[in-house]
């Protein structure tokens, strides 16, 4: 087996197939020309589906057909795949910029693409339906309802590892579902992130973690469940000190300073408080001091003054 094989039947079957016929419309070859003298079009419509690969010597012929060379298609496959997921990323740090109407001028511009792989396919399908809910185009329940069937929902507790996209989307039915008082998917998702053999398997987890232990405690205290509001802010502040990410860890000590003060924890609540500004001191960002110090001095009627006095 040559190296270039070893490559080709390492990719996925189904994408593959699907970037080979996106580059057959490309040079305007009909699926009949170009199995013509290679395979019968039932097989040619077999790799379509994945259900098995190309052989390397039929992906020859195929790649002489469209007047590239194997080498060729292999490089571009990669980069085809590289370049969406690219801009699929750039449509989601607009999404996260609230520039929703921008974000959705470019998810139309690739509409029409062949995504060329099941993980930009899910991003992408994501980010569209992200955009549409946030511009009105679809209700709370519909979003809901395609947000579930996306990740399979219901037997995603049955799941042994999740990607981003996976886990965003997950994340957006407990924003969703809570908003309509519907908090099943909030209290699965805090019996998974309490479980010890809770991972996620994506790069930057470690930073992305902590807005969702924030999130989710939030939810927690609409509940009243107090609480699970420290436990799961307790295990955000070790994971934002062992990761060393300031940016979420006075959120998280003001959340918990609530739910110490909602349970009587007076002190517990003191110390939380203290640290917040303390830690807001050193960030140096006047505008979040000031939206904390309001918050603050609502909840435990009390200048931050006289907090760190005490």
């Amino acid at each position: 087996m040559t190296h270039m094989e070893v490559n080709f039947l390492e990719t996925d079957s189904r994408e593959f197939g699907l970037f080979l016929d996106g580059l057959r419309i490309e040079r305007n070859i009909s699926r009949e020309d170009l199995c013509e003298g290679i395979m019968s079009l039932s097989q040619y419509k077999r790799y379509l589906r994945g259900d098995t690969a190309i052989p390397n010597d039929r992906l020859v012929l195929i790649a002489d057909k469209l007047k590239f060379s194997i080498s060729d298609i292999h490089v571009m496959y990669n980069r085809k795949s590289d370049k969406q997921l690219q801009k699929i990323s750039d449509i989601y740090h607009l999404i996260q910029r609230h520039q929703f109407e921008k974000a959705y001028q470019c998810a139309n511009e690739l509409r029409d693409q062949i995504i060329v792989s099941d993980y930009n396919k899910l991003y992408y399908d994501f980010c569209m339906l992200n955009i549409q809910h946030n511009l009105n185009m679809v209700s709370d329940v519909h979003v809901l309802e395609l947000y579930s069937e996306m990740i399979d929902y219901q037997n995603f507790t049955n799941r042994e590892s999740m990607n981003w996209v996976e886990f965003n989307i997950l994340i957006q039915i407990v924003k969703i579902a809570s908003k309509m008082d519907n908090f099943e998917p909030a209290d699965m998702l805090y019996s998974m992130i309490s479980s010890e053999r809770f991972t996620l398997n994506f790069n930057r987890q470690e930073t992305y973690i902590p807005a969702i232990y924030i999130t989710l405690a939030q939810i927690l205290g609409v509940q009243d469940k107090y609480q699970q509001v420290i436990d799961i802010t307790t295990k955000g502040i070790n994971h934002c000190i062992k990761y060393e990410i300031m940016s979420s860890l006075a959120h998280l000590f003001l959340v918990n300073a609530f739910a110490n003060y909602d349970l009587g924890n007076k002190e517990q609540a003191i110390e939380s408080a203290k640290k917040v500004f303390m830690l807001l001191t050193i960030e140096n960002k006047p505008q979040k001091f000031e939206q904390f110090r309001y918050s603050f001095e609502n909840k435990f009627n009390m200048s931050v003054d006289d907090l760190i006095c005490l």
